[in-house]
């Protein structure tokens, strides 16, 4: 019993000697912890220290203040602005333009087509009833020239009148060997005989022909000749097809000379009534000025619309301009205020900015942000942004543009900008 008493006194006396010795490991651990991360956090005090501008930059987070406090500060305020050489300048074919007040027209611009001018138009119709046996022009657009054939035709009431023609020929040709008067008088008869060959030459015949008629056989055939030059504008008539006497078989027209139909709104009809000075451009003419002039202004509009058409003429010297081509043109109205102007190939489009680019001493280049105003044929009216007398780059704006951007990157300028529109990321990020 003594030894049980005894055995179990050493096994608590064991478990208790172990248990404190647990708690002081513990104890230990969390020392040596507390002493590592007070070292870690001392060595990155160290190295931030160390970084320049970083040390600032954790005492501003200390005292609460962010980035976002910098709103409204301003870096740099000078313009965007280049340098050239001369031979950088005649490279990229710099011109420079001042400018100037003067009077600015106004300008509307309307759309059109060319068309045929209907004035010059040659409908060529049938002579004589008959079928069309050859058809010698076939495609709309073809060229005509004068004395051209155009189609063969055979009638029966051509041969009967040739018939008709040869006999009285011959009856005139015997009372003239027997001596003997024709009964109606030899006036009389001659006149019935002319009457007759007149006939022929309206139906086509031409007088050799005619004069070929009595060595020849009558046949009733007539080859219809082009009496003007101009263009195959419309085909009525095919080839085997029946043609009355005054059916419409070809439709030519002169090109020397087209109309341009423009449209304009009803609204804008005043302009057309002054009668203003006009020009007209042409898709494809690389920008060629040909001067119009209304000739017949519809004054009706077109049906359920509000559309109204113009119709102008203009010249075609050498026949080069086509019906159906685009066109636009361009009315003239006076405006008898000065306005600051440049020309129009000065100003650079930009998808937030128009501006410009202005010459200064010693090959300088500066850009400004315009704003426009009337825009003219080659003239651009400037609101805001330059004054009179400021020398502009009218030619290569764009060129000295791309050497700004080579130079100093997209062309932005800094001035204004604010830090907070400026994200900065930490390195961990």
């Amino acid at each position: 019993m003594k030894i049980r008493w005894i055995v179990l006194t050493g096994s608590l006396l064991f478990g208790a000697a172990c248990n404190n010795a647990g708690k002081n490991n513990m104890t230990e651990r969390k020392t040596d912890s507390k002493i590592s991360n007070q070292f870690i956090a001392a060595s990155n005090q160290t190295e931030t220290d160390s970084m320049p501008g970083m040390g600032n930059m954790q005492d501003t987070n200390r005292k609460g203040m962010n980035m976002q406090n910098t709103k409204g500060m301003n870096i740099g305020n000078s313009p965007a602005q280049v340098t050239l050489s001369p031979r950088e300048q005649m490279l990229a074919g710099v011109h420079i333009s001042i400018a100037e007040l003067q009077t600015l027209d106004g300008q509307v611009v309307l759309t059109g087509t060319t068309i045929f001018d209907p004035q010059k138009t040659n409908m060529i119709s049938a002579w004589v009833s008959g079928w069309i046996e050859n058809l010698y022009v076939r495609n709309p657009g073809e060229r005509i020239s004068k004395g051209q054939k155009l189609y063969d035709l055979y009638s029966p009431e051509l041969l009967s009148a040739e018939k008709d023609y040869l006999l009285a020929l011959n009856q005139k040709n015997l009372f003239r060997g027997s001596g003997i008067n024709p009964p109606a008088g030899q006036a009389g008869f001659s006149a019935t005989l002319e009457a007759m060959k007149q006939k022929l030459l309206r139906w086509g015949l031409t007088a050799s022909q005619i004069k070929q008629l009595p060595l020849e056989k009558p046949t009733g055939k007539v080859t219809i000749y082009s009496k003007v030059s101009g263009y195959l504008i419309q085909k009525l008539k095919e080839q085997g097809d029946y043609a009355n006497e005054g059916d419409a078989v070809l439709n030519l027209a002169d090109n020397n000379i087209l109309w341009v139909q423009a449209q304009l709104y009803d609204t804008e009809l005043p302009l057309a009534e002054e009668n203003p000075a006009l020009w007209v451009k042409l898709d494809g003419f690389s920008g060629e000025n040909l001067p119009g002039k209304i000739v017949y202004n519809n004054p009706v509009n077109v049906n359920n619309s509000r559309i109204h058409l113009l119709n102008i003429s203009i010249p075609n010297p050498g026949g080069k301009i086509q019906p159906g081509m685009l066109a636009y043109v361009y009315l003239q109205t006076p405006s008898g205020k000065p306005v600051l102007t440049i020309p129009a190939s000065s100003v650079i489009y930009d998808a937030h900015h128009d501006y410009v680019w202005t010459a200064l001493p010693d090959n300088r280049f500066e850009r400004h942000i315009v704003k426009l105003g009337a825009v003219n044929n080659d003239l651009v009216q400037i609101l805001q942004g330059i004054n009179p007398g400021d020398r502009v780059v009218s030619s290569g704006a764009y060129l000295v543009n791309s050497e700004y951007i080579l130079k100093f990157g997209s062309g932005v300028n800094m001035a204004g900008m604010q830090m907070s529109d400026m994200k900065i990321q930490g390195r961990g990020k």
